[in-house]
Protein backbone atom coordinates (compact mmCIF):
# COMPACT_ATOMS: atom_id res chain seq x y z
CA UNK A 1 0.00 0.00 0.00
CA UNK A 2 1.73 3.05 -0.83
CA UNK A 3 0.95 7.00 -1.17
CA UNK A 4 1.76 9.83 0.85
CA UNK A 5 1.68 10.66 4.65
CA UNK A 6 -2.15 11.21 5.99
CA UNK A 7 -3.69 9.44 2.72
CA UNK A 8 -5.29 6.85 5.40
CA UNK A 9 -2.53 3.30 5.16
CA UNK A 10 -2.15 2.84 8.57
CA UNK A 11 -5.50 4.03 9.58
CA UNK A 12 -6.87 1.55 7.28
CA UNK A 13 -4.89 -1.34 7.64
CA UNK A 14 -5.48 -0.90 11.63
CA UNK A 15 -9.45 -0.59 11.07
CA UNK A 16 -9.22 -4.42 9.04
CA UNK A 17 -9.86 -6.18 12.07
CA UNK A 18 -12.48 -4.54 13.98
CA UNK A 19 -14.67 -4.50 10.38
CA UNK A 20 -13.64 -8.02 10.38
CA UNK A 21 -15.19 -9.06 13.41
CA UNK A 22 -18.23 -6.65 13.27
CA UNK A 23 -19.21 -9.34 9.99
CA UNK A 24 -18.22 -12.12 11.53
CA UNK A 25 -15.39 -12.99 9.23
CA UNK A 26 -12.73 -14.95 10.68
CA UNK A 27 -8.41 -14.92 10.74
CA UNK A 28 -8.24 -11.26 10.26
CA UNK A 29 -6.31 -9.70 13.29
CA UNK A 30 -3.36 -7.34 11.60
CA UNK A 31 -0.29 -7.07 13.42
CA UNK A 32 2.18 -3.58 12.97
CA UNK A 33 6.02 -4.38 13.06
CA UNK A 34 6.49 -0.82 13.15
CA UNK A 35 9.46 0.84 11.44
CA UNK A 36 9.14 4.36 11.98
CA UNK A 37 6.88 6.04 14.83
CA UNK A 38 4.13 7.47 12.33
CA UNK A 39 1.20 5.61 13.36
CA UNK A 40 1.32 7.23 16.51
CA UNK A 41 -2.20 8.38 16.44
CA UNK A 42 -3.72 5.11 15.22
CA UNK A 43 -4.48 2.14 17.82
CA UNK A 44 -2.75 -0.75 16.44
CA UNK A 45 -1.29 -4.38 17.80
CA UNK A 46 2.25 -3.79 17.35
CA UNK A 47 5.71 -3.93 18.17
CA UNK A 48 6.09 -3.14 21.83
CA UNK A 49 8.97 -2.82 24.74
CA UNK A 50 8.63 -2.19 28.55
CA UNK A 51 7.55 1.82 29.27
CA UNK A 52 10.86 3.41 31.17
CA UNK A 53 7.99 4.50 33.86
CA UNK A 54 6.86 0.96 34.54
CA UNK A 55 3.21 2.03 34.39
CA UNK A 56 3.85 3.83 37.46
CA UNK A 57 3.23 7.38 35.95
CA UNK A 58 -0.75 7.63 34.50
CA UNK A 59 0.10 10.98 32.48
CA UNK A 60 3.37 9.23 30.54
CA UNK A 61 3.05 10.11 26.66
CA UNK A 62 4.35 6.59 26.08
CA UNK A 63 2.24 4.03 27.61
CA UNK A 64 -0.55 5.95 29.09
CA UNK A 65 -0.18 4.31 32.59
CA UNK A 66 0.08 0.85 30.81
CA UNK A 67 3.49 0.41 31.18
CA UNK A 68 4.00 -0.88 27.53
CA UNK A 69 5.36 1.11 24.87
CA UNK A 70 5.28 1.08 21.77
CA UNK A 71 8.95 -0.48 20.20
CA UNK A 72 10.42 1.04 16.68
CA UNK A 73 12.28 -1.42 15.22
CA UNK A 74 16.43 -0.36 14.08
CA UNK A 75 19.45 -2.32 13.54
CA UNK A 76 21.10 -3.46 16.73
CA UNK A 77 24.45 -1.52 17.81
CA UNK A 78 26.18 -4.65 18.00
CA UNK A 79 28.26 -5.35 14.80
CA UNK A 80 28.32 -8.88 14.92
CA UNK A 81 24.76 -9.15 15.05
CA UNK A 82 22.78 -6.03 13.87
CA UNK A 83 19.70 -7.98 13.31
CA UNK A 84 18.55 -9.76 16.58
CA UNK A 85 15.84 -7.72 17.47
CA UNK A 86 14.10 -7.28 13.91
CA UNK A 87 14.87 -11.06 13.61
CA UNK A 88 13.34 -11.99 16.79
CA UNK A 89 9.80 -9.70 15.93
CA UNK A 90 9.85 -11.27 12.19
CA UNK A 91 10.14 -14.60 14.21
CA UNK A 92 7.39 -14.14 16.82
CA UNK A 93 5.09 -12.44 14.24
CA UNK A 94 5.70 -15.79 11.94
CA UNK A 95 4.23 -18.28 14.88
CA UNK A 96 1.71 -15.76 15.90
CA UNK A 97 -1.74 -15.54 15.61
CA UNK A 98 -1.78 -12.44 13.70
CA UNK A 99 -3.06 -11.85 9.84
CA UNK A 100 -1.48 -9.98 8.21
CA UNK A 101 0.84 -8.81 9.38
CA UNK A 102 1.60 -5.05 8.19
CA UNK A 103 5.29 -3.42 7.84
CA UNK A 104 5.14 -0.20 8.63
CA UNK A 105 6.68 1.66 6.14
CA UNK A 106 8.83 -0.55 4.02
CA UNK A 107 11.15 2.86 3.42
CA UNK A 108 12.00 2.64 6.88
CA UNK A 109 12.67 -1.48 7.23
CA UNK A 110 15.13 -1.03 4.37
CA UNK A 111 16.63 2.05 6.22
CA UNK A 112 17.22 -0.81 8.91
CA UNK A 113 18.26 -3.43 7.05
CA UNK A 114 21.06 -1.01 5.56
CA UNK A 115 22.30 0.04 8.13
CA UNK A 116 22.68 -3.05 10.07
CA UNK A 117 24.97 -4.57 6.98
CA UNK A 118 26.97 -1.47 6.89
CA UNK A 119 27.52 -1.76 10.58
CA UNK A 120 28.06 -5.57 10.20
CA UNK A 121 30.67 -5.13 7.33
CA UNK A 122 32.56 -1.87 9.49
CA UNK A 123 31.04 0.67 6.12
CA UNK A 124 29.60 3.80 6.38
CA UNK A 125 27.72 3.27 2.98
CA UNK A 126 27.29 0.28 0.73
CA UNK A 127 28.74 1.86 -2.34
CA UNK A 128 31.87 1.80 -0.28
CA UNK A 129 32.37 -2.21 -0.25
CA UNK A 130 34.50 -3.92 -3.14
CA UNK A 131 31.85 -5.26 -5.99
CA UNK A 132 28.81 -4.42 -4.58
CA UNK A 133 29.49 -6.74 -1.75
CA UNK A 134 26.81 -4.53 0.55
CA UNK A 135 23.95 -4.50 -1.83
CA UNK A 136 23.84 -7.92 -2.28
CA UNK A 137 24.28 -8.48 1.58
CA UNK A 138 21.11 -5.88 1.98
CA UNK A 139 18.88 -7.75 -0.54
CA UNK A 140 19.63 -11.05 0.99
CA UNK A 141 18.57 -9.87 4.08
CA UNK A 142 15.68 -8.28 3.27
CA UNK A 143 14.73 -11.20 0.94
CA UNK A 144 14.86 -13.60 3.99
CA UNK A 145 12.74 -10.99 6.32
CA UNK A 146 10.42 -11.77 3.91
CA UNK A 147 11.02 -14.89 3.75
CA UNK A 148 10.00 -15.47 7.40
CA UNK A 149 6.46 -14.37 6.97
CA UNK A 150 5.78 -15.51 3.73
CA UNK A 151 6.89 -19.31 4.14
CA UNK A 152 4.16 -19.75 7.08
CA UNK A 153 1.49 -18.04 4.88
CA UNK A 154 1.19 -15.08 6.15
CA UNK A 155 -0.78 -12.18 4.39
CA UNK A 156 2.09 -9.04 4.36
CA UNK A 157 1.41 -5.38 3.64
CA UNK A 158 3.98 -2.96 3.16
CA UNK A 159 2.86 0.01 3.59
CA UNK A 160 5.28 2.59 1.42
CA UNK A 161 5.30 6.74 1.65
CA UNK A 162 5.94 7.83 -2.31
CA UNK A 163 8.14 10.28 -3.65
CA UNK A 164 7.34 12.28 -6.62
CA UNK A 165 11.01 12.82 -8.88
CA UNK A 166 11.11 14.73 -12.20
CA UNK A 167 13.04 12.36 -15.71
CA UNK A 168 14.09 14.28 -18.40
CA UNK A 169 12.47 13.03 -21.78
CA UNK A 170 14.29 13.60 -25.51
CA UNK A 171 13.66 16.73 -26.81
CA UNK A 172 13.29 18.63 -23.64
CA UNK A 173 9.77 17.31 -22.58
CA UNK A 174 9.73 16.02 -18.33
CA UNK A 175 7.54 13.58 -16.64
CA UNK A 176 6.90 13.36 -13.18
CA UNK A 177 7.10 9.67 -11.51
CA UNK A 178 6.03 8.46 -7.93
CA UNK A 179 8.21 5.95 -6.63
CA UNK A 180 9.14 4.68 -2.84
CA UNK A 181 12.82 4.86 -1.07
CA UNK A 182 14.22 1.15 -1.25
CA UNK A 183 16.94 0.21 -3.85
CA UNK A 184 18.46 -1.49 -5.59
CA UNK A 185 17.41 -5.44 -5.84
CA UNK A 186 15.33 -5.22 -2.72
CA UNK A 187 13.38 -3.14 -4.45
CA UNK A 188 12.67 -5.19 -7.51
CA UNK A 189 12.27 -8.52 -5.29
CA UNK A 190 9.26 -6.13 -3.22
CA UNK A 191 7.84 -5.19 -6.79
CA UNK A 192 8.10 -8.57 -8.15
CA UNK A 193 6.81 -10.16 -5.06
CA UNK A 194 3.41 -8.10 -4.59
CA UNK A 195 0.40 -9.40 -5.52
CA UNK A 196 -1.24 -6.09 -5.26
CA UNK A 197 0.16 -2.66 -5.37
CA UNK A 198 -2.79 -0.25 -4.31
CA UNK A 199 -2.34 3.85 -4.05
CA UNK A 200 -3.53 5.89 -1.76
CA UNK A 201 -4.65 9.33 -2.67
CA UNK A 202 -6.78 12.17 -0.86
CA UNK A 203 -9.36 13.89 -3.09
CA UNK A 204 -10.70 17.24 -2.00
CA UNK A 205 -14.42 17.84 -2.17
CA UNK A 206 -17.09 20.78 -1.13
CA UNK A 207 -17.63 18.94 1.89
CA UNK A 208 -14.85 16.72 3.10
CA UNK A 209 -11.87 15.15 1.94
CA UNK A 210 -12.13 11.22 1.14
CA UNK A 211 -9.72 8.76 0.63
CA UNK A 212 -9.28 6.91 -2.70
CA UNK A 213 -7.51 3.71 -3.82
CA UNK A 214 -6.45 3.33 -6.75
CA UNK A 215 -5.73 0.70 -8.56
CA UNK A 216 -4.96 1.51 -12.24
CA UNK A 217 -1.58 3.01 -13.51
CA UNK A 218 -0.51 5.92 -11.28
CA UNK A 219 2.25 8.45 -11.65
CA UNK A 220 4.59 6.12 -13.56
CA UNK A 221 3.86 3.44 -11.06
CA UNK A 222 2.06 -0.02 -12.28
CA UNK A 223 -0.58 -0.77 -10.21
CA UNK A 224 -0.57 -4.22 -9.78
CA UNK A 225 -4.23 -6.46 -9.43
CA UNK A 226 -3.43 -10.11 -9.82
CA UNK A 227 -6.39 -11.62 -8.02
CA UNK A 228 -8.38 -9.11 -10.01
CA UNK A 229 -10.95 -7.79 -7.32
CA UNK A 230 -10.85 -4.28 -6.68
CA UNK A 231 -12.07 -1.99 -9.07
CA UNK A 232 -10.06 0.58 -11.03
CA UNK A 233 -10.62 3.02 -8.16
CA UNK A 234 -12.12 2.53 -4.80
CA UNK A 235 -14.08 5.43 -2.63
CA UNK A 236 -12.68 5.03 0.95
CA UNK A 237 -15.12 7.02 2.21
CA UNK A 238 -13.69 9.59 4.81
CA UNK A 239 -12.81 7.25 7.97
CA UNK A 240 -11.05 4.21 8.75
CA UNK A 241 -13.56 1.79 8.87
CA UNK A 242 -15.22 2.97 5.87
CA UNK A 243 -12.17 2.09 4.28
CA UNK A 244 -11.49 -1.17 5.74
CA UNK A 245 -14.92 -2.42 5.00
CA UNK A 246 -14.48 -1.38 0.98
CA UNK A 247 -11.27 -3.17 0.79
CA UNK A 248 -12.89 -6.32 2.85
CA UNK A 249 -15.69 -5.54 0.43
CA UNK A 250 -13.44 -6.72 -2.62
CA UNK A 251 -12.81 -10.22 -1.28
CA UNK A 252 -16.22 -10.72 1.05
CA UNK A 253 -20.01 -10.32 0.80
CA UNK A 254 -20.11 -8.27 4.19
CA UNK A 255 -23.74 -8.10 4.44
CA UNK A 256 -24.60 -11.57 3.97
CA UNK A 257 -21.43 -12.37 6.61
CA UNK A 258 -23.35 -9.82 8.79
CA UNK A 259 -26.65 -11.78 8.81
CA UNK A 260 -25.04 -15.27 9.18
CA UNK A 261 -23.38 -13.92 12.43
CA UNK A 262 -26.29 -12.79 13.54
CA UNK A 263 -28.43 -16.20 12.99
Amino acid sequence: WQGAPKSGKTSTAAALGPVAREYGIPGINPFFLLFEAGSGGVEVDCTMKPCACGGKDPDCTDCDGEGVARLVLTEDNNPANPFETIDEWFDWAAQSPHNPIVVDTADAMFSAVNDGICLQMGINDPSQSDHGTAWSAIAAKWRELCGVLTGVNKSVIFLAHIYYQEKRLRGGASITTATFNVSGKSKQFLEGAANQIVHFEVEPSEDDDKHILTTRRCAGIEAGDQWKVYPEMLDLGNSPEAGAKAILGCFYELEEEKENKKQ
